[in-house]
């Protein structure tokens, strides 16, 4: 045992490269795996937190096999929760649509933007928030609100949240007349993977109580002790409430309850709740396993490789009377102390990069400590890797009989060097999966990014301002301020951070007995001309045209005259609001939605019955030629002068059409390191299987120089084996990699096309490094003087 320790301790010295790629190539592959794990567990264990979660249910209306989480009239809700004997605990669950300014200290405000929630006194009960400081009893007054642990830090660090006021000003649609909140609970922070995570709760007023068509809100129920989902849906259908709903074309759509655990993965939901992808987790997590099974066999070929090395002084422990069984235990325990001294290793590399915040591209925050399962669990996969890992070196390197090994040289056996290739061409097989993988994803996110939005966006700011009436003093000094400016041609307003989000507000009208759906924006009437919209058909709006009368002003995107047909110039009945609107005409067609999302037309409006005259978005159209630095300072100081005590925000419109793609920005950032990762570690065992054969065929290079042979003929015998390899192994790994992109591209409305010049070209990438890599290391023992090479034992 001492001996084969000593002989291992010297050779590991003698390679010292290999040895240490190879250690670092699995530590490195164990990192990843583990924080690939940690992201497994953050999303699986989504929407588990509360207490008994599974009397937890979202109430939804449509079919169920559907799946498609819809928004809810208030009066359905309200009435369920009055009605229903199996519901223990029920709330609305209502975002305030937009941002909501607040202060602590009215006489000298400094605002902070926030978007609280709306819900219903007993919402802590049905989440089962825990309340480190007084309670939700008082949620039942309008001007209540509780807010998180870590807020009332943030906020209040004296300490001295319980009780205090934070006062908002503007109308935030869902508690009107209120602007002073008192904070009456301060509940300990909800973990990350939670649908409720937010740092506010406001008390719900009773806007649009009794209604039973305005489809706005969400609604979730704690059920009694016993009682499960389809106790609910049964008692829900006997009650007769869908028979009361007052909606349009109701169909075959149900009011239904679902556990809360099944909608983060398995419901398609709007972009306010928190939904995930299922094939992507699959993805990452496959990726993670990839990853340690070619930093496993790594191991198997440096193990294998070192054989011809050690076998001599094995096979000496046997003629001096160690069994086969002890020195295979001795090997294997070699192979699994690596493994776990590289997974310890792994763990430090995990908390360096966590303390240096560079993960933030995982969309979790990642620890030791919260995740400490995890490590747990990596650490046995350590030792049944470690096992794996050693089982087929340590037969090999003991199977062979003492009289045999003492008379000739193992150091090339045909049977090693066949399977060290062989694995070698599977870690070539996955890196190109991977490699092919991450190239079209990061071409359909670059598609997407650049996909033509059918704004002029280039000269365009956006500035997030104060939720004021748009024709309030405030807002006409800034607009006339602004306009003073050299570089400023115009600017409009908005409802809407266009480009920002995933959805905006849906409506539909009739047309001749015909319902058509569309988003909904509220803008002011030069809105087209900022953005740089075309009018294709009809007309633009009149200045005239943002006042309120009888009837709405209607301009639409070109696609709802290519799906309906309707001419510019039509009267639409407009009956969500019981009004017409004058279609004055078409716009060319706008992307302002992810390209994973349902394709609907675009109605904009300046004379919207409600709540039109806030519109806090302010689009600056900054004169072409001019300096945008300049502009964006000119922008900043505005603000601060018309705005005193709100946060300035502003962004290039490019910035702002970039959100729509940050998580796929984010997973195509984790699946290219992991690519990329899995490409290294490969090159790693080439790397070492290379440095190895070269020391083993010294003589054979001597030789052939001493009759002639060039560098470059010398450098080709060693690169060609595994140029071959490299190309077999992209063949083969091309159906896996072209099914995989395929499956993953089809969940988008639109994609780029699968061509092959991507295969050629990762074919091609793998193919050079690999040569280079070779090519670097053999040059020396190449060009060598032939003398020292036949000297060599």
């Amino acid at each position: 045992m001492k001996t084969i320790l000593r002989n291992l301790f010297y050779t590991l010295k003698r390679f010292r490269t290999a040895s240490v790629l190879n250690l670092l190539g699995l530590s490195t592959a164990f990192a990843a795996f583990i924080l690939i794990m940690m992201k497994a567990s953050y999303e699986y264990s989504f929407d588990t937190c509360y207490p008994n979660p599974d009397r937890l249910v979202g109430l939804n209306l449509g079919e169920e096999k559907d799946n498609s989480i819809m928004a809810l009239p208030r009066g359905p809700i309200d009435f369920l929760i009055e009605q229903i004997p199996g519901i223990e605990y029920g709330t609305i669950y209502a975002p305030c649509w937009q941002k909501q300014a607040f202060c602590t200290n009215p006489e000298s405000p400094q605002y902070f933007y926030e978007t609280p929630w709306a819900v219903y006194p007993d919402f802590a009960k049905v989440v089962g928030l825990q309340f480190v400081e007084g309670s939700d009893k008082d949620m039942n007054k309008p001007e209540s609100i509780i807010i998180s642990e870590s807020y009332a830090r943030k906020l209040f660090p004296k300490g001295n949240a319980l009780g205090s006021y934070l006062y908002t000003e503007g109308d935030n649609g869902l508690v009107k007349g209120i602007d002073k909140f008192k904070i009456c609970g301060i509940f300990k922070d909800l973990p990350e993977n939670c649908q409720f995570k937010n740092d506010m709760f406001i008390r719900m007023s009773d806007y649009q109580k009794d209604d039973w068509a305005s489809q706005n809100y969400f609604a979730f129920f704690r059920l009694k002790p016993g009682v499960s989902a389809a106790d609910i849906n049964q008692q829900i259908e006997a009650s007769g409430a869908n028979k009361r709903l007052n909606i349009v074309d109701k169909g075959n759509q149900r009011l239904y309850v679902f556990p809360i655990k099944k909608l983060y993965y398995d419901m398609s939901a709007s972009y306010y709740l928190k939904t995930g992808d299922r094939s992507t987790m699959v993805l990452i997590v496959s990726i993670g396993l990839l990853i340690i099974i070619i930093a496993c066999i790594n191991l198997i070929n440096f193990s294998t490789a070192l054989a011809p090395v050690r076998i001599r002084s094995i096979n000496t422990q046997k003629v001096l009377g160690s069994s086969n069984w002890e020195l295979r235990r001795a090997l294997l325990t070699e192979s699994v102390g690596t493994v776990l001294i590289s997974w310890l290793v792994s763990l430090g590399i995990v908390e360096i990069l966590i303390r240096l915040k560079v993960l933030s591209f995982m969309g979790f925050t990642p620890s030791l400590i919260t995740y400490w399962h995890i490590i747990g669990y990596t650490g046995i996969i350590a030792l049944v890797t470690g096992i794996i890992a050693g089982l087929y070196p340590s037969w090999y390197m003991t199977s062979f009989s003492p009289a045999l090994v003492l008379k000739g040289n193992y150091a090339l056996s045909g049977r090693g060097k066949r399977l060290r290739m062989s694995l070698i061409g599977f870690q070539y097989i996955i890196s190109f999966v991977l490699i092919v993988t991450a190239g079209f994803i990061f071409l359909q996110n670059r598609y997407m990014q650049n996909y033509i939005s059918g704004i002029d966006k280039d000269q365009i700011l956006v500035a997030s301002l104060p939720q004021m009436p748009y024709q309030s003093s405030e807002y006409r000094n800034f607009t006339n301020a602004l306009k003073s400016f050299a570089e400023i041609d115009d600017i409009a307003y908005a409802k809407s951070n266009l480009g920002g989000g995933s959805g905006y507000t849906q409506y539909a009208f009739l047309y001749k007995g015909e319902m058509h759906g569309h988003y909904y924006i509220d803008v002011t009437t030069n809105f087209c001309k900022v953005m740089g919209l075309k009018i294709v058909s009809g007309e633009d709006f009149l200045p005239s045209d943002s006042i309120y009368h009888s009837d709405l002003n209607f301009i639409a995107t070109q696609d709802l005259q290519q799906q309906t047909g309707i001419p510019a110039g039509e009267i639409l009945d407009f009956f969500v609001w019981g009004v017409n609107a004058r279609l004055k005409g078409y716009v060319n067609n706008v992307q302002l939605t992810s390209l994973r999302s349902e394709a609907l037309p675009y109605i904009f409006c300046p004379n919207g019955k409600y709540g039109s005259n806030i519109l806090p978005f302010a689009y600056i159209r900054v004169k072409a030629g001019s300096n945008m630095e300049t502009a964006l300072k000119h922008i900043r100081q505005t603000i601060a002068k018309c705005f005193i005590g709100y946060p300035v925000d502003i962004k290039f419109y490019d910035q702002v059409y970039s959100q729509l793609y940050q998580k796929e920005a984010d997973q195509q950032q984790l699946i290219t390191l992991s690519s990329l990762l899995a490409i290294l570690i490969s090159l790693v065992g080439v790397f070492g299987l290379v440095i190895f054969e070269a020391e083993q065929r010294r003589k054979e290079i001597g030789i052939r120089k001493v009759y002639g042979a060039y560098t470059r003929q010398i450098l080709w015998m060693f690169g060609r084996s595994y140029l071959t390899l490299s190309v077999v192994s992209s063949v083969i790994a091309t159906p896996i990699a072209w099914y995989i992109v395929s499956k993953w591209l089809e969940q988008f409305t639109e994609r780029i096309a699968i061509t092959p010049w991507i295969f050629i070209l990762t074919c091609i990438v793998i193919s050079l490094i690999t040569l280079i890599t070779i090519t670097v290391q053999n040059y020396r023992t190449a060009i060598s003087n032939p003398t020292d090479n036949l000297k060599a034992e």
